[in-house]
């Protein structure tokens, strides 16, 4: 999620106070041991030569984060919150910190020694047992009805018994306005707590039910296609394997079609708070998915 004004997180890097790095060699006397927040305060306030105030917190999506402040006195600073595990961070991981918050981007080689740490500590830590809203009944479409058919259908492999992944729970999103004029997200899969979410601006009578399947097994297959690092160590979200299962499926360019053709009134609705005009035309199943059967066209959808 991108900062605030005047904020930068270690997702979203953020404009910063200017400043001269100093060479290495202000740490703390025990390199080895936990550090404090006033051990990171000092070492870093060493390292930019200007005031910053660590404090420690337990963001999981958001472990590193900045906001630029001014002392009494007038002098540009940084308040950084970092995730709790920083405290036994190695050295390389410490330099790395530094150098990212001076240079974000730029710094090629700091930035994904940062990363691989940080995932890899995030991943090692306890599922959190969160208490999450599951509300799969909307007013307009069921997402349990049309989650059913795939469950036993396309990923009847995927999901336990018969594969190996957790079944994810499958809800409505919150329903509050978009602030968004450019683009929506229509889904989402959190690998943690294992939910997938549609949003709920497709919960209209003017949306086809055919359009709201593909969204919920597009993230499905979120769900049993982990995202990875590619050899670059840039993060993968669509691999080889998800396009190809993905473009197979009859409604996959329909549904891109239509998506495009009503995105505009979609992201209008989701801003406005609006309800969409029901039109035939965009309710109308697309011809690719009507298959002959004993002389009647029928389709060839799970709903």
């Amino acid at each position: 999620m991108p900062a605030d004004r005047g904020t930068r997180s270690r997702r979203t890097p953020q404009p910063r106070p200017s400043a001269r790095i100093a060479e290495p060699g202000s740490s703390p006397p025990d390199a080895t041991c936990q550090w404090s927040e006033e051990d990171w305060s000092r070492f870093l306030t060493d390292r930019f030569e200007l005031p910053i105030q660590v404090s420690f917190g337990r963001s999981r999506s958001a472990p590193v984060q900045a906001r630029a402040f001014e002392t009494s006195d007038g002098q540009a600073g940084w308040q950084l919150r970092l995730h709790k595990l920083f405290a036994a961070a190695p050295e390389e991981v410490r330099d790395a910190l530094a150098k990212w918050l001076r240079a974000g981007r730029r710094a090629r080689k700091a930035g994904p020694v940062l990363d691989e740490w940080i995932h890899a500590e995030i991943a090692s830590l306890p599922r959190r047992a969160a208490k999450v809203s599951i509300t799969p009944v909307g007013e307009a479409h069921d997402l349990e009805r049309l989650a059913l058919p795939l469950i036993v259908g396309e990923f009847a492999n995927d999901f336990r018994p018969r594969g190996p992944h957790e079944r994810p729970r499958i809800t409505w999103g919150r329903r509050a306005r978009s602030k968004s004029r450019r683009s929506l997200r229509l889904g989402s899969f959190e690998p943690e707590s294992r939910v997938v979410r549609i949003h709920p601006v497709l919960d209209q009578k003017a949306v086809p039910a055919w359009f709201v399947t593909f969204v919920l097994k597009h993230e499905l297959l979120h769900s049993v296609t982990p995202s990875y690092r590619d050899a670059a160590g840039r993060w993968v979200h669509h691999g080889p394997e998800f396009q190809a299962r993905e473009s197979a499926w009859p409604e996959y360019r329909p549904a891109l079609r239509w998506e495009r053709q009503n995105l505009p009134r979609l992201i209008r609705s989701a801003r406005l708070g609006s309800e969409l005009r029901v039109r035939p035309a965009d309710l109308a199943l697309p011809q690719e998915l009507l298959v002959q059967r004993d002389g009647i066209r029928q389709h060839e959808l799970p709903f």
